[in-house]
């Protein structure tokens, strides 16, 4: 009689993880340092992953690892795996009466002082059990690290004119819109009162460095109103271009909100169709957890009267 094979698959899920972030990052360096551990520390876990699996994960293609077949299916499976841990804890946390631990939140520098402080402030009010932690962070690093539960929530942001696709397992909640507007020196700036954009065709522009999203809003803006922008300056701080707009050496678009009260003098108009869409982005196995819960809450809360005034 013909015996069926009921061997027990037992993975370790933090192998499962260095798998998967093998897949994006393609080498044991980068790995090891995602993770604060040696190189061949996370070679040995590897190995171990194929004993376990009892096949090979990856192969050598010069200087990067690829995945075998199965790496890949065992990195696609992996995603569900720690979506499911995560939303046992998150059911496990919502039975507890109140809101406790550690909630840590990303930011960019422009949302702090208008949405994540007054969020965290209010957490801390609300729930004195709950300690919140406030990393300064870009989404295109913010995103990645919510998704390897490094961070729980991040507010993001997204242009109005841009496409954005969040990796599996990853949701993004709408808070408010950002309005782009022109900052732009004086005679310039009572000309774009009147005549928009089209009175600053002809200007030099202060613009962020190429490839930034700052940067395509003001190619997009000025392609709507019909010319190409002649960028003679280049910043890496929305402060910075405002001063040298200040200053006489040109114009500039920039978010709202990223405006300081010193330099509000300057906004000339707003940007037609131009906004920064800012929203809060967590695990969706998450949500259940009641402290994310909370921060979500806090955000709605804190971003209602910035959307009001907008």
């Amino acid at each position: 009689m013909a015996h069926s094979d009921t061997r027990t698959f037992v993975y370790d899920v933090r192998r499962l993880i260095l798998l998967r972030d093998l897949a994006e990052h393609t080498t044991m360096t980068a790995v090891s340092e995602l993770h604060g551990i040696t190189t061949s520390a996370v070679s040995q876990q590897l190995r171990q992953l194929e004993d376990e699996v009892g096949t090979a994960l990856t192969r050598r293609e010069g200087r990067v690892l690829r995945l075998t077949h199965a790496g890949r299916i065992l990195v696609d499976h992996t995603a569900r795996v720690v979506a499911a841990l995560e939303e046992a804890e998150s059911a496990v946390a919502a039975t507890g009466e109140s809101v406790t631990g550690v909630l840590t939140l990303a930011t960019f520098q422009t949302a702090l002082g208008r949405l994540a402080l007054p969020a965290a402030g209010r957490l801390g009010a609300d729930h004195p059990g709950l300690r919140v932690r406030v990393i300064d962070a870009m989404p295109t690093d913010s995103v990645p690290a919510v998704r390897r539960q490094e961070i729980d929530l991040a507010i993001t942001y997204t242009y109005s004119f841009e496409a954005r696709e969040l990796p599996p397992g990853l949701a993004s909640e709408y808070l408010l819109d950002d309005p782009l507007v022109l900052l732009a020196p004086e005679p310039l700036r009572e000309r774009a009162r009147t005549d928009g954009l089209a009175a600053v065709a002809h200007a030099d522009w202060i613009a962020t460095a190429d490839g930034a999203p700052a940067i395509v809003s003001v190619t997009f803006a000025c392609r709507q109103a019909g010319f190409t922008p002649r960028i003679e300056h280049r910043c890496g701080t929305f402060d910075t271009m405002a001063q040298m707009v200040d200053a006489g050496f040109g114009v500039a678009v920039l978010p709202e909100m990223a405006v300081a009260q010193a330099h509000r003098h300057l906004i000339a108009c707003p940007i037609r169709n131009g906004a920064r869409q800012i929203g809060v982005t967590y695990r969706q196995a998450s949500l259940k957890r009641p402290a994310v819960a909370a921060a979500v809450r806090a955000l709605r809360a804190a971003a209602a009267p910035l959307s009001l005034a907008s």
